[in-house]
């Protein structure tokens, strides 16, 4: 009993393990850490990947002339898929308009004059809900700049189903990175009067 307080002295100035008591606590953290950087990269190179081939449709449509073939918008949406890869489902819409403003001051804007819808299209159908006219109306206020009567200009939407490649607890809790969805909206003016689909009777 004597040599008790000794060895319980002795045994708080050991230091043998040391090293491997710590990395016991941090490998939890460590783990995290790697889980965490690996869940918000894919996160950010989604977003990037999915803007970037958006402005790519957006540029292809822009160059095309009054009229684009339904086998030419049907096949936007490989383009997409070849330029997004990593498994993530995306898809597109495109709606083109044009401002009927014919009376004074002769604009689109919050205030004055209206859009005629030319067309609303998803290649390959992957957008069931369609834009109409009246829901177009609602662009003047938020997301479309003036416009002068006459002028037109196209909106591509996308949308891509993130999914975590990490399907831990990590991922929902820890990490806080859920399965979501984003989006890009960019407006467009085509280089020539108009963009027009094929089979629509809008474009005359």
């Amino acid at each position: 009993m004597r040599n008790l307080p000794n060895r319980f002295r002795a045994f708080l100035r050991d230091e043998d393990g040391l090293i491997l008591a710590e990395g016991l606590i941090m490998l939890p953290l460590l783990i995290w850490a790697l889980v965490a950087m690996f869940i918000y990269w894919d996160v950010f190179r989604t977003i990037n990947m999915t803007q970037k081939a958006a402005y790519s449709i957006a540029d292809l449509l822009s160059r095309q002339k009054n009229t684009i073939p339904l086998a030419y918008a049907n096949g936007l949406q490989n383009i997409m898929d070849f330029l997004t890869p990593g498994g993530h489902p995306v898809k597109i819409r495109i709606t083109s308009f044009e401002c009927n403003a014919p009376t004074a001051p002769k604009t689109c804007n919050a205030t004055s004059g209206s859009y005629k819808l030319l067309f609303s299209y998803s290649p390959k159908n992957k957008v069931t809900d369609l834009m109409t006219e009246p829901e177009i109306q609602n662009w003047k206020t938020t997301k479309i700049p003036t416009l002068n009567n006459g002028e037109s200009v196209f909106v591509v939407e996308t949308s891509v189903e993130f999914k975590a490649q990490l399907q831990t607890v990590l991922a929902g809790l820890l990490v806080g990175v859920d399965d979501s969805t984003f989006g890009q909206f960019i407006v467009t003016r085509p280089r020539n009067r108009r963009l027009c689909l094929a089979g629509t009777s809008t474009c005359t």
